[in-house]
């Protein structure tokens, strides 16, 4: 790089004015004065040498070094090797600019992406926290729902057993009705028989005539001993029992009114409460059924809420893979960015070092030649 083609550099500037160059640049103008200086002080000598020492300790001032020792060694101008100098460094300057410009370009598209990656990373942030507490409502309300039907349903289920219980009392009690009023209407037919055959002992038949009429109802019928017994009795006697008797059985038809409209009585209610039970179980039926939707569409809502969370983790942690790896290569970037213009600088500071000895102490510099070779 460094041992150069001296007709391919700038062109260099004309204007020169007697022994002085002004060497131009957009950058500023320097100043190299070629003449015969007298022979530097010792001290500034060595100055000299040891900033020609410490320049050819970098690699870049050893070429350019080696360059310039060439150009002696062949009795180049000097006006040639100053503008071999001023090339290189317009060279560099160039570089930086155009690396400057660059490393605008990538610091505003550093920037760009970044943001980008910064933005997705928030508004995902923003989407995880609000599906989150979107899932958490719908757990608690999933939960409410749950609750809600496990007690729907054990009211349905006590309401079915006490349904049955009821039904089984009305079964139990229509039973022993059945059973009530049929002794009644037996009692009441005995009597029925009864106080006509004992009516009769009064004088309308004996005893003989009535036991003949009893004696059809049955053999083993217990009416016989009652009318025998009656027959025994004084007509007093005999009324009374009979009034008795007519008494009892008055009673017996009112009880067996009484039972019977008990009974219907007891009917209607039982109608009305199994009524109002079978609605109670209807509308318990409804709740359950719309409970039991509200908890289909819950389960699927959190479906559909855990699919989107899952979803915006994955594009949480691409966001997140996505600038930590922009960040490096932009940290990458700068930091060449960096070292590479150190390095021009560093090189442009040689530069200005070595116009500055060819300009001011050429003797010391062409000496420094003679010695390293």
């Amino acid at each position: 790089f460094f041992f150069f083609k001296q007709k391919t550099a700038y062109e260099m500037l004309r204007s020169l004015v007697g022994s002085e160059m002004c060497i131009r640049d957009r950058l500023g103008c320097s100043v190299i004065v070629y003449s015969n200086p007298l022979k530097a002080a010792e001290p500034e000598a060595q100055t000299v040498l040891a900033q020609l020492s410490d320049i050819e300790s970098n690699d870049f001032g050893k070429k350019i070094m080696d360059t310039i020792a060439l150009q002696l060694k062949r009795n180049e101008p000097l006006s040639e090797v100053s503008k071999l100098m001023n090339n290189i460094r317009l060279d560099l300057v160039n570089e930086q600019r155009k690396a400057n410009v660059e490393n605008e370009a990538h610091v505003r598209e550093c920037t760009s992406q970044l943001n980008k990656f910064n933005t997705r990373i928030t508004e995902t942030t923003e989407e995880l926290t609000t599906t989150s507490f979107t899932l958490a409502n719908l757990n608690s309300k999933w939960q409410a729902i749950t609750a809600r039907i496990d007690a729907v349903e054990d009211q349905i289920r006590i309401l079915g057993s006490k349904d049955q219980q009821l039904r089984d009392e009305k079964q139990y009690t229509e039973t022993d009705f059945a059973q009530r009023i049929g002794q009644i209407r037996q009692v009441v037919e005995a009597l029925d028989i009864i106080l006509p055959k004992l009516r009769a002992i009064k004088g309308e038949q004996g005893v003989e005539e009535a036991l003949l009429e009893l004696g059809k109802i049955g053999r083993n019928n217990p009416i016989s001993a009652l009318v025998q017994l009656a027959s025994t009795l004084n007509p007093r006697s005999l009324v009374i029992i009979v009034e008795k008797l007519q008494s009892l059985r008055e009673s017996l038809v009112a009880a067996l009114e009484d039972n019977e409209a008990a009974n219907q009585e007891q009917s209607q209610d039982f109608s009305i409460l199994t009524g109002e039970m079978e609605t109670v179980r209807r509308n318990l039926e409804q709740a359950l059924n719309e409970a039991r939707n509200e908890l289909e569409q819950t389960n699927t809502q959190s479906s559909n809420y855990k699919s989107i969370l899952q979803d915006a983790n994955l594009e949480l942690r691409s966001a997140q893979q996505g600038r930590d790896l922009k960040q490096q290569e932009c940290t990458t970037w700068s930091a060449r960015f960096s070292a590479e213009s150190n390095r021009r600088t560093t090189q442009l500071d040689i530069i200005r070092k070595i116009m500055n000895i060819l300009a001011t102490h050429i003797e010391t510099m062409e000496d420094y030649v003679k010695k390293r070779q």
